[in-house]
């Protein structure tokens, strides 16, 4: 199998995107809670009430016209989410036909086990939440599950129906330990 690198997507069969999102900075904190949504000029509420934007992926609207040329014109899309928070994945997976999360890895180090040159492995360090409404917090700042217990055990705490993990279009649940062996 011949591998060819272009870097105009427009000539590519498989377009590989790395995302790497960052929510707050350590010195200037956020006027609301730590977004973690993977979203751009998201409206969120303060914690004094008043509005504000959110962005955990600076021009994500070029990520998403990418991947609908790609799926347009018969191409596959993979996407690299640098994974140093539990990202909450819902806004890319749906359009990513391979998900690969990465823990501050060089993209050229991700692009030699793509291709083959190394044999992938590795497993999530965290689990990720299913969304927004998993980690969300009431109107005294009070999490819907204790904030003491880890991503993998809070289904016990989670109101009936709520599960916490994130869960893909195939079934896979994204908890800690979900992942390559060797």
């Amino acid at each position: 199998m011949s591998l060819d690198l272009v870097y105009d997507y427009k000539e590519a069969d498989v377009a590989v995107l790395f995302l790497r999102p960052e929510s707050g900075d350590y010195f200037n904190a956020t006027p609301g809670l730590l977004e973690l949504e993977i979203c751009e000029n998201k409206t969120n509420i303060a914690m004094n009430g008043d509005s504000y934007t959110e962005t955990t992926v600076s021009n994500l609207n070029r990520y998403f016209e990418i991947a609908d040329y790609m799926h347009a014109n018969n191409g596959k899309v993979v996407t690299s989410i640098n994974i140093t928070l539990p990202w909450i994945l819902g806004n890319v997976e749906n359009v990513s036909d391979v998900l690969i999360a990465g823990y501050d890895t060089l993209e050229k180090a991700q692009l030699e086990v793509m291709i083959g040159a190394h044999k992938p492995h590795g497993k999530l360090p965290i689990t990720l939440p299913k969304n927004s409404q998993v980690i969300a917090v009431d109107e005294f700042g009070k999490c819907v599950t204790c904030n003491d217990v880890p991503g993998y055990d809070k289904d016990k705490y989670l109101r009936e129906g709520m599960t916490y993990a994130y869960e893909d279009a195939a079934g896979n649940e994204y908890k800690l330990n979900f992942g390559l062996t060797d």
